[in-house]
């Protein structure tokens, strides 16, 4: 017995063969299907990418409740509120202490090419411990001294070689007009809203920005007691604190980060739409080339048809067809997709990793979108009459 009819004891599937009979129809059927994958995976890795980005600060943060201006809208942005309200809530029992930040865009200087950059500064009392990161709260005595300041090992390149100069001591530049000594690291991220990012004592942040209200604070964070209740503590905070403050917990302050950059900025729009044109695109690849292949083996279909073939069996023959242009299609897809985001990940920096639960959304919606189009493409052998074919 040979090789083959020991992998394939009942022969080789006639769908199969129909597919591979013309071998540049099913290669073009298989180019279409890799697009559609390629785009789908893509677009889901950048917005599973993004979200994971945009919180990147939050998530280091150390507080179970966080008081905002009430115009508050993204990590970045804010007009403020008084330092009074986190005084007022530290009063509450279940607290064990509160951190106020400050939050501003100003340029640095490149150490190399002396072109001024902006870049997310963060500005905190050193005496808090805002940041859940053993990496910052080591270094953070050392921003008690004026012009201090610590880089963020995952900026961008376009600030200079600061983390490597930092292996041979201290690196000095200027912040908005002021001489800065990077004394440190850590890592962080960019965002949407930050290609940089820069810790900063509370007065070396007033220095280089001589202009802010000192009494102003654009997040307060409110770390609680253990056993504290987040939820209902939040809700004590809005019913005691004046209207002139948000409170929210730690799961709603990056709910509403995410909610922000997804629904109001035309990035989630734009990866939904190019999501739909990829689906568009593939089923219509995959229709014309299940179709043709219907229409060119009409007589052969015609013959089985008059001999007592039902609908069924063409249906199930087009659509192994489809499942199997389906699986030749995903993998190489998903082999590609796999480069554009190590090529993301070193160019744009973002955090763009193959995940196998969007790798099996893809795969199960292109085994959909070609069943579908597989379906649409037996219409005319199902509604046809043998004897008007021949």
């Amino acid at each position: 017995m040979s090789l083959i009819n020991k992998l394939v004891p009942l022969g080789i599937p006639l769908a199969w063969l129909n597919l591979v009979k013309e071998k540049k129809r099913f290669f073009a059927a298989v180019a279409g299907i890799i697009f559609a994958v390629t785009m789908m995976l893509y677009q889901m890795g950048l917005k599973t990418a993004m979200f994971t980005q945009v919180v990147f600060p939050h998530l280091m943060l150390n507080g179970d409740i966080v008081i905002v201006n009430p115009q508050y809208e993204y990590f970045g942005i804010s007009r403020g509120f008084t330092e009074k309200r986190l005084n007022q809530a530290f009063a509450l029992p279940e607290v064990e202490d509160v951190a106020p930040l400050y939050l501003v865009n100003l340029p640095i200087k490149n150490p190399d090419t002396l072109v001024n950059r902006d870049i997310f500064i963060i500005g905190f009392d050193p005496a808090n411990k805002p940041f859940d990161d053993p990496a910052i709260e080591a270094q953070q005595g050392m921003l008690k001294i004026p012009g201090n300041a610590l880089f963020d090992e995952r900026s961008h390149a376009k600030f200079g070689p600061i983390v490597e100069r930092l292996e041979d001591g201290t690196v000095t530049t200027e912040t908005n007009g002021r001489a800065t000594e990077i004394v440190g690291s850590f890592e962080m991220g960019t965002t949407f809203a930050a290609d940089g990012n820069l810790l900063v004592g509370k007065q070396t942040f007033f220095e280089i920005f001589p202009g802010q209200d000192p009494n102003l604070a654009a997040v307060g964070l409110i770390m609680l007691k253990e056993g504290s209740d987040a939820e209902k503590v939040a809700e004590t905070l809005r019913a005691k604190l004046p209207h002139d403050v948000k409170i929210m917990t730690r799961a709603e302050f990056i709910d509403n980060e995410k909610r922000y950059w997804g629904e109001r900025t035309p990035i989630g729009f734009v990866i939904s739409a190019s999501m739909t044109v990829a689906i568009i695109v593939g089923a219509v690849i995959v229709y014309q080339i299940l179709y043709t292949d219907v229409t060119d083996h009409l007589e052969e279909y015609a013959t089985l048809k008059s001999i007592g073939f039902k609908d069924s069996y063409f249906i199930s023959l087009i659509l192994q067809e489809s499942i199997i242009l389906s699986v030749f299609g995903f993998i190489p897809g998903a082999a590609l997709t796999a480069g554009l985001y190590y090529v993301t990940r070193r160019v744009a920096y973002m955090p763009t990793e193959f995940q196998w639960d969007n790798a099996g959304i893809v795969l199960g919606l292109t085994i959909v979108m070609c069943m579908l189009a597989g379906a649409l493409a037996t219409r005319k052998l199902r509604h046809a009459n043998p004897a008007d074919i021949f």
